[in-house]
């Protein structure tokens, strides 16, 4: 997983995709995930975080990943060679 360099993300949760000219609003949760991305973290790494920091259980966790995730990548905010690999 990784973020396009052409994407900035402010701490607030402003995000911007020079390459697109589109930009969002992102609340607390997805800037929590866009941040843990943006470091590289692996899916289970970011799992094991969101699952202990906030009261969710692991399916719906990863449910709410992918569909957040798919949103990432239709908005051309991030890379992925394979479309159905989540890693």
């Amino acid at each position: 997983m990784e973020i396009v360099k052409e994407v900035k993300i402010s701490e607030n949760g402003f995000v911007f995709n020079s390459k697109t000219g589109d930009s969002f609003n992102l609340n607390p949760t997805g800037l929590a995930l866009i941040k843990l991305i943006s470091e590289g973290k692996e899916l289970d790494e970011i799992k094991k975080e969101f699952v202990s920091t906030y009261e969710v259980d692991d399916l719906t966790f990863e449910k709410d990943f992918y569909e957040f995730f798919t949103l990432l990548k239709h908005h051309q905010i991030m890379v992925q060679s394979d479309p159905l690999e989540f890693k």
